[in-house]
């Protein structure tokens, strides 16, 4: 129910009784709609007791079962705080009205007292009200068959109206009280699951937010990493050539211009993202392989003879896929631009066919001087990125020197799956 119409109602006065029902008095060691009810059943019981609803005994005077129904109101008072103790002293108190009596009103209340034993009370002494009103009500079937067989009973309808009157009074009330003991404690199982559920889902997106985080960190290092590297690679050259060239010189500043300016964007927008902690999914950084073009004018402006080799269909890819591929292929040119001797490096883009659940395949191989390959801990984390964004996608990544030493070579083949790309 919402809060508006909540609001309404109450203002209509349809739940003004709902409001003050279980309001606690007299410092919550009562409630008000226990005494209430207890005055309900005060009134029905001293009218019962005025028309002569009980059994009149010689020698006991009718002020006493009057006594007896005023006692059993006043234990209902309990029937919330402390619902055990109120039936066994009711249970006293039923013995007494029986011995002197009986009346109907201590007999009405005390079904009450059955009652909210079975909701409200521990699971002991619903239990036990519960094993207890059972064994009565063997023991009256009992006796009552016997005297029917005694011949003690006047007929089968009065044996039959002596089990009614026992279920009716007894039975019926433990056997609600329990009905609604069960309801509420599924009600408040759902209830805990659903907290749980909504604990789960709070984890589990401040796992998300976590991993989103995490991969910016991964594409931030990437950035910074690459153009950074271009730059030093690009100034080194600068200045280790002789004698000074001063085209030479700008065309290397060009190059170091066009890597700062795109390192500082990328930069700019990841930074952006880390911030916000969470990006709606149109303002995530997804580059795509498809913008292989822009990594290979930057190799070729800084000095490295690229050629590339295309197959395949260049169709859309999943979006880690396009991602990893992209950056892939960005770090294995970034370390052919430190270490290809000569400057010469290959590139293969092998696309999955169109519709085909296939795998693509980005392929770097360039020369290296000497027989032996370079240090694979020169490139610090980039094989290491390289073979995780791989991993993450189930993917393949390899890296190392051909047979004779001679190529460095970078495979890695990424699932094109709609798995792989959700």
């Amino acid at each position: 129910m919402t809060t508006g119409l909540r609001r309404a109602l109450a203002e209509k006065g349809v739940l003004l009784g709902a409001v003050h029902r279980d309001r606690r008095v007299l410092g919550g060691r009562l409630y008000l709609g226990s005494a209430v009810w207890a005055a309900v059943h005060l009134s029905m019981g001293v009218l019962l007791w005025a028309l002569g609803a009980y059994v009149h005994r010689d020698g006991t005077a009718p002020a006493v079962l009057l006594a007896t129904v005023a006692v059993m109101c006043a234990l209902m008072l309990l029937r919330r705080t402390a619902p055990g103790a109120a039936l066994a002293a009711g249970t006293a108190v039923l013995a007494v009205d029986t011995l002197f009596g009986p009346s109907s009103g201590v007999y009405l209340a005390y079904g009450d007292l059955l009652y909210a034993a079975c909701v409200w009370g521990r699971r002991r002494s619903a239990f036990g009200a519960l094993s207890a009103v059972a064994a009565g009500g063997a023991a009256v079937v009992a006796a009552g068959g016997w005297l029917y067989a005694a011949g003690q009973v006047d007929g089968a309808l009065a044996y039959l109206q002596l089990i009614g009157l026992y279920v009716m009074v007894f039975a019926l009330p433990v056997v609600a009280g329990w009905s609604v003991r069960e309801h509420r404690g599924r009600a408040d199982l759902e209830r805990e699951r659903a907290e749980e559920r909504v604990r789960m889902a709070e984890l589990d997106r401040a796992r998300a937010v976590a991993e989103e985080r995490a991969r910016v960190a991964r594409e931030l290092h990437d950035v910074i990493a690459n153009h950074m590297s271009a730059v030093a690679v690009q100034s080194t050259a600068a200045l280790s050539r002789e004698p000074f060239d001063p085209e030479l010189v700008r065309r290397v500043l060009v190059v170091v211009r066009d890597n700062s300016v795109q390192g500082l964007e990328e930069m700019r927008r990841m930074i952006g993202v880390l911030r916000a902690g969470e990006a709606p999914a149109g303002e995530r950084i997804t580059p795509r392989v498809g913008e292989a073009d822009l990594l290979v004018r930057t190799a070729r402006e800084a000095g490295l003879e690229v050629e590339v080799r295309e197959r395949g269909d260049r169709g859309p890819l999943p979006p880690q896929v396009d991602a990893a591929a992209y950056r892939i292929l960005q770090e294995a040119l970034t370390n052919a631009l430190r270490y290809a001797d000569p400057p010469r490096v290959r590139v293969a883009l092998d696309y999955p066919p169109a519709g085909g659940a296939d795998r693509l395949v980005v392929a770097v191989e360039n020369p290296v001087a000497g027989a032996a390959p370079p240090d694979p801990l020169g490139a610090g984390m980039g094989l290491v990125g390289m073979r995780e964004r791989a991993d993450l996608l189930g993917g393949v990544f390899c890296a190392g020197p051909s047979g004779d030493g001679r190529l460095w070579r970078v495979r890695a083949e990424l699932p094109v799956r709609t798995e792989a790309g959700q």
